[in-house]
Parts: structure tokens; C-alpha cells; sequence
């Protein structure tokens, strides 16, 4: 959690971190007072990420806080190719970080040919995004490069859920967070 204080953006995907894990959203809090932005990545726009009424926060116990700045809806089981399409639009906007991934990663060329081979009406088709919400989504990721991608369930549960864990990865990767204060990958269970 200490990463998620000073990040500069926190992604939350297939995960209603109010309802199962309500103790982050006191870190959440903290994270959005010190500057970071939420967004999440859902079928649901969860009410309790839009509003959240935080107990050990005064200010917060008493008239709620709003939580997500950025919201991207995904079909139920679109979040695979949601993120093939965030990794394209990566590609095509210079936001891969070339020395991460030189020396810290193997099979990137395989990731961004397969990536680069689905065309976007697949991917806006099987995502249930349009292509201008997915470049959005690949843009604010250039723009908060101290980013924390978290997720639960709601990627994993899918029969095609280690695809998804590795669309995210790739994404992770290519971004360069691992290994980095104040941004990751954070799997988060209820």
C-alpha cells in the first residue's frame, strides 16, 4: 500500500475494492489527497467507487469522497481485449519504455506483433469500448507513468483469465513498473 500513497494514477480492473477489500480505501484516500488519480476499468460503475464514506477519516465519515476520476466500461469478459488495444495504442504512441524493456523482459517483439495483428474493430468489438476510450486509457498511462495497476476476480474469472493476467502483464511491463517505487502490478483479493 505504500506505493499506492505517492503513485500517480491507480487502476483498479475487475475489482470493487469498496465492497471486497474496504480497508484500501483508506489508502485510496491518502493516495488521491497526495495527487493521484483513480480510474477504473468495470462493467459496473460500482457506486461505491464513484462516492465512498471512509470511517477513520472524519472529513470523509461525514460527507463521502469521490473516488474515481476516470472511468472505461468493458463488456463483462472484454477486459482481455481491452488491454490488447491499450498495449497497441502504447505502441503507436511512443509510451513503451524501450530500456525496461531491453533489459528486463523477453518476447516483446512476439507481444506487439500479436497485439499489432488484432484489428481495432475486433477489439472494439470484443471489448465493448470504443477505440477513443482505450487510446484515452493508453494516454493517461503516458501521462502518470508512477501508475499502480490492481486487480481481482473479475479479470481471473473468465475461461480465458491467465490471458487477461497477461494482456495486464504485458501492459505493466511495456509501461515499465515493476521494480519501481510508487507504481506495480498488485493482485488483491477479497
Amino acid at each position: 500500500y505504500v506505493d499506492w500513497l505517492h503513485a500517480d494514477l491507480i487502476v483498479l480492473l475487475g475489482s470493487n475494492v469498496a465492497n471486497n477489500q474496504p480497508v484500501t480505501m483508506k489508502y485510496l484516500y491518502y493516495a488521491k489527497k497526495n495527487g493521484a488519480q483513480i480510474a477504473v476499468v468495470n462493467p459496473y460503475r460500482e457506486p461505491g467507487l464513484e462516492r465512498y464514506w471512509v470511517p477513520s477519516v472524519p472529513e470523509s465519515a461525514l460527507g463521502g469522497t469521490a473516488m474515481a476520476d476516470h472511468w472505461f466500461t468493458v463488456d463483462t469478459g472484454g477486459d482481455l481485449a481491452f488491454l490488447v488495444g491499450v498495449f497497441r495504442a502504447l505502441l503507436a504512441f511512443g509510451g513503451i519504455d524501450e530500456r525496461f524493456v531491453r533489459e528486463n523482459t523477453i518476447g516483446f517483439d512476439a507481444a506487439r506483433t500479436k497485439a499489432e495483428s488484432v484489428e481495432w474493430s475486433e477489439i472494439e468489438q470484443k471489448s465493448g469500448a470504443p477505440r477513443e476510450r482505450i487510446e484515452a486509457c493508453a494516454r493517461l498511462l503516458i501521462d502518470r507513468p508512477n501508475t499502480v495497476f490492481v486487480w481481482s476476480m473479475g479479470l481471473t474469472q473468465h475461461a480465458h483469465g491467465v490471458d487477461t493476467i497477461k494482456a495486464l502483464v504485458n501492459v505493466g511491463l511495456a509501461r515499465g513498473l515493476p521494480g519501481r517505487p510508487n507504481s506495480g502490478l498488485v493482485p488483491i483479493r477479497g
